[in-house]
């Protein structure tokens, strides 16, 4: 038996609290945990506290499935592929700022309206034509 310090006691509850963050561990589980590891006075005090954790290579591995591509065989950055939604996103923004616009001051696509009116492709059309 090895006696622990407050360094150690320290980064046992860093861990338990990765673990809580990844959603391995409950807020209940955290604390009781948490307690044990700060009146823990010897090192095998905290293996019971992480017997059924995974090891620190587990905090390594990437959250979100869809962030990292992982293809077989192919070592090297992995590229970024968001989901399919994603790229609806500049349409719907455009077609809430167009909404907005319409409801909040209509009159502004009537100017648009008859200034594409008057000065659109048929005035083009009659300057060009010979008389």
């Amino acid at each position: 038996m090895i006696r622990i310090g407050d360094a150690e006691r320290d980064q046992a509850v860093a861990a338990l609290s990765e673990h809580f963050v990844a959603g391995r561990i409950t807020q209940t589980e955290f604390e009781e945990r948490s307690d044990q590891a700060t009146r823990a006075r010897y090192d095998e005090d905290l293996g019971p506290l992480f017997a059924d954790l995974p090891g620190p290579e587990a905090a390594l591995q990437p959250q979100f499935a869809y962030a990292v591509a992982r293809r077989p065989g192919r070592p090297g950055p992995q590229r970024f592929n968001p989901p399919p939604l994603f790229w609806l996103l500049p349409i719907l923004m455009m077609g809430l700022v167009v909404a907005s616009i319409t409801f909040a001051a209509p009159w502004v696509f009537w100017i648009l309206f008859w200034v594409v009116m008057i000065g659109g492709p048929r005035a083009r059309y009659r300057r060009h034509q010979p008389h």
